[in-house]
């Protein structure tokens, strides 16, 4: 039985393709990160990738640490869409991500996003050959309008793909 859930063509066809549109675009603004999950686990690499932070609240407070985006209201279709499938109660973090085209493909270190009851989803904004591979070995291939959803203390990584300049994808924490 799989522990997560992936719902296909989440989106309208409209509505994703003018999200995918902004974030294709010289519009969206991207700030390069030098690791992927955390300096302690990725010294050792050369590899980073580019994010877009929408919004973030402190773990504790639920206060938000930086200012929300500018262009938060890209997201708006989609959240609607989510806040429906899951009622959550807050929005921990929205994050988009780039990442650039690597040789070889290599799992970044497994992770989760915060350490106490949470969900995660990840939207698939272009299809490529990367996926998010889980600890137990199960794998999502990254499909343009896919969701995935599943609970946040299940580690998860990072398989940037080797057949596209860019792998983009939301990463949204929700508190349930």
């Amino acid at each position: 039985m799989k522990s997560f859930e992936i719902i296909e063509n989440f989106l309208d066809q409209s509505d994703f393709e003018e999200l995918k549109k902004f974030f294709l675009s010289p519009r969206s603004q991207w700030r390069f990160i030098d690791f992927v999950v955390s300096k302690e686990l990725d010294n050792q690499k050369k590899d980073g990738y580019f994010v877009h932070s929408f919004r973030d609240l402190h773990p504790q407070t639920l206060v938000d640490r930086f200012p929300i985006s500018p262009n938060y209201k890209v997201l708006d279709k989609l959240l609607e869409k989510i806040k429906h499938k899951l009622n959550f109660k807050q929005i921990l973090r929205i994050r988009s991500s780039l990442f650039p085209r690597r040789e070889v493909q290599k799992a970044d270190a497994f992770h989760v996003d915060y350490k106490f009851d949470h969900k995660v989803c990840i939207f698939y904004v272009n299809s490529n050959n990367g996926y998010t591979l889980f600890k137990s070995g199960e794998k999502v291939d990254s499909v343009a309008n896919r969701l995935l959803i599943f609970d946040g203390l299940k580690e998860h990584s990072t398989v940037v793909q080797t057949d596209t300049s860019a792998r983009y994808i939301i990463n949204i924490n929700l508190l349930i």
